[in-house]
């Protein structure tokens, strides 16, 4: 066991003991001079120690005790004498009777508690706020931020002292405030603080710090805790983590503060700090006006379109796609997943979006809009500036949606010669919500079993052998929902373009689960936070693809060899030139010339089915000679090529004021109770299974409403 060295800490006309380890940290040494000296306070005085034949020696940091300790080894010697002395502020108060003194040996270490065990008092937490105790100490301390910082700490040091304020003055230019057992108890404690008008700061100008009044102990729930206060704590913590939920503050407090707080507390110091971080949302929208100026100066090349109302100037919608993601675009697959969801900030709103997929089936975002609703119109308005940046490539773009109403109008009208395939993990919850749950798990999960065989069927036959299959086992629900469901929308087999075997808008929720954070900020900080999201998105696969040293990209260098290995042992047959037949389960006709084999997979995904892999290697041939250029890692560098240039606002007020455009937010009703923030499931998705304490099966029914015989 390691020494303990004591030291004697000397204040006034008393000596107290305190252990001293390696480990010990000023914060310990700090803590336990105020618990024995009631009228000290961390941060209030300093402390010196002394070395034979050097002047003495300062302890300030954690590095200077640790210091102290080992020279005291070094010498063999257990004790030392710690001096403590009151700083001196700028308006000093005068000190009755306070002279660094030295004194004799103190008591020794009490160690009962390292006989009885667990029967031993529990050693006490260190809190965040024990730092508040020092937040009001002498007269002449400043608060730079003017009266709400002074109001404010004064509220935290009255909270960790464990006794309540009362104003007598609480004016911006003066704060007058006493204990609020004045009356009661008589006590003297007082502080009053003004404004300095040269620079606008707080000061203290007189402060009596001794309490007179009995029973002061630090509660677990305050009255002074207001949800400013719990704001001010989480300023730093809603940069990191802006999803934090209330409950989760609630148990923060009650962790690291020792502090009870209200929910209602929680929630609405949440939404001061977002305020406070992030600024008033409706002062937010003027910034938009210099935001294109700035995105079209600093990234030429890229479309930035802002509308708002001539007459009231009220926001109405916001396009932005940045010259990066147009050029890069070029290097993807004709290809495009659209989506809507809902903005979470104080205006509400949705985000409509256009992304693509690269040459290893990451994401690939390419323009994001931001409008009041997702109606026919705003997607018209989308598809239209859409069209402006996908149109001059001279590329036909199949998309692939939900099968949002208005854009089922409006895609036709911007695109009319684009192929449109609806995600079939929409389609399938919408077989479900067509077939009530009393009819059975079982039989729901066939027909959408049924269905999926439908849309994934590779050829037209497959497809309508599966479709008589369909509608004889779901009868007229299916037909029905058949009916207004064109095949060429949904099936592989019938879909007139070329999707690359996607048949989800996995991509598409995939984006919107990437930007989840920046859709509960105010719009500037929104939509400059997804372009630094994607700006740096296309600097990391930049550096990723430069250590790349295949042909294809990773993820499909790995499914090719997974298919030239599964076709080893197959037996290939020359017809032609270029034609083969492939004898595996099945036989299979493969025209290497114009890339197609009769299994269909080849034309549908574009690329190489496992089939045309053998008949490549039967003819001789490179397997990477047959991959489209999309897939190869020079055409993934080349997405990549072009960075998206920063945009500095240094200069952004100056602007601003010089303006003559300014953006007011738009006019919304505000719902009754607590804004809603997470998203209605639609009928037929897929709710959490839950357990029922009644009869123990895995279902969607509690002991209220179980049925099952015991």
């Amino acid at each position: 066991m390691e020494p303990a060295v004591f030291g004697r800490c000397v204040f006034k006309d008393k000596t107290v003991s305190i252990p001293l380890q390696s480990d010990s940290t000023l914060m310990f040494l700090c803590s336990n001079i105020c618990s024995r000296f009631n009228e000290l306070e961390v941060g209030a005085f300093e402390m010196s120690y002394l070395v034979p034949d050097h002047p003495p020696c300062v302890l300030e940091t954690d590095l200077d005790v640790r210091v102290m300790y080992l020279s005291l080894m070094n010498e063999e010697k257990y004790t030392v004498t710690i001096t403590i002395a009151i700083k001196e502020f700028l308006f000093p108060e005068k000190q009755n009777g306070v002279d660094d003194v030295f004194c004799g040996d103190g008591n020794m270490h009490n160690a009962e508690d390292d006989f009885i065990g667990k029967y031993a008092a529990p050693s006490g937490h260190t809190y965040l706020s024990q730092a508040w105790k020092s937040y009001i100490n002498h007269v002449g301390q400043k608060f730079i931020g003017g009266v709400i910082e002074f109001r404010e700490k004064l509220c935290k040091y009255a909270i960790e002292k464990g006794f309540k304020v009362r104003y007598l003055k609480n004016e911006k230019e003066r704060v007058t405030a006493q204990c609020s057992k004045k009356v009661s108890d008589g006590c003297r404690w007082r502080v009053h603080a003004s404004l300095c008008p040269a620079n606008g700061f707080f000061y203290i100008r007189s402060l009596n710090n001794e309490h007179t009044c009995k029973g002061r102990i630090h509660e677990r729930t305050s009255s002074m805790m207001s949800s400013k206060i719990v704001s001010s704590v989480l300023v730093d913590q809603i940069q990191s983590t802006p999803l934090i939920k209330p409950i989760e503050i609630v148990k923060d407090f009650k962790k690291n503060y020792g502090l009870d707080i209200s929910y209602h507390n929680a929630w609405y110091g949440k939404e001061l700090a977002k305020k406070r971080v992030h600024g008033d949302e409706s002062l937010s929208y003027k910034h938009l006006a210099w935001y294109v100026g700035a995105v079209l100066s600093s990234n030429p090349g890229s479309r930035c379109i802002l509308e708002c109302d001539p007459e009231s100037s009220r926001f109405k919608r916001f396009f932005i796609s940045f010259h990066a993601c147009i050029e890069g675009f070029r290097f993807c697959r004709p290809l495009l997943f659209l989506d809507g969801t809902f903005i979470k900030n104080k205006y509400k709103g949705h985000l409509l979006a256009a992304t693509g997929k690269n040459g290893n089936q990451g994401m690939y975002p390419l323009a994001f809009a931001v409008v009041d609703s997702e109606n026919e119109e705003n997607w018209t308005w989308f598809l239209q500036n859409l069209a402006e940046i996908v149109n001059p490539q001279g590329r036909t773009i199949a998309f692939i949606s939900d099968r949002n109403k208005g854009l089922l109008e409006a895609l036709p009208f911007v695109f009319p010669h684009s192929p449109h395939a609806f995600c079939f993990h929409h389609l399938k919850h919408n077989v479900l919500a067509r077939y009530p749950s009393s009819l059975g798990k079982t039989y729901r999960d066939w027909i959408v079993h049924l269905f999926g065989k439908c849309a994934y069927a590779p050829t037209e036959d497959a497809f309508e052998m599966h479709m008589r299959t369909l509608k004889e086992e779901g009868g007229a629900v299916i037909r029905e929902f058949l009916k207004n469901l064109p095949k060429e929308n949904w099936s592989a087999a019938y879909f007139p373009g070329k999707k690359y075997g996607e048949m989800c808008s996995n991509v598409a929720e995939s984006f919107n689960a990437w930007i989840v954070d920046q859709r509960h900020l105010p719009i500037y900080q929104l939509i400059d936070g997804i372009r630094i999201k994607i700006m740096e998105m296309i600097a990391q696969r930049r550096r990723i693809a430069e250590e790349w040293n295949t042909c294809l990209c990773p993820e499909m260098e790995t499914r090719l060899e997974e298919l030239l290995d599964n076709g080893r042992h197959w037996d290939v047959s020359r017809s032609g030139e270029f034609l083969f037949e492939v004898h595996g389960d099945d036989s299979v006709m493969v025209d290497l010339q114009s890339r197609t084999c009769s299994c269909c997979m080849w034309q549908i995904k574009g690329f190489p089915c496992v089939h045309a892999c053998v008949a490549v290697i039967k003819n001789d041939g490179n397997p990477f000679d047959y991959v489209e250029e999309f897939f190869t890692v020079e055409y993934f560098k080349k997405c990549y090529d072009i960075p998206i240039l920063p945009i500095p606002d240094i200069d952004r007020h100056a602007q601003e004021d010089l303006g003559e455009s300014f953006v007011n937010p738009p006019l919304t009703k505000k719902p009754p109770g607590r804004p809603k923030v997470k998203r209605i499931k639609s009928l037929g998705e897929q709710f959490r299974p839950v357990t029922c304490s009644r009869c123990g099966r895995l279902g969607r029914h509690t002991k209220r409403t179980c049925t099952a015989q015991i």
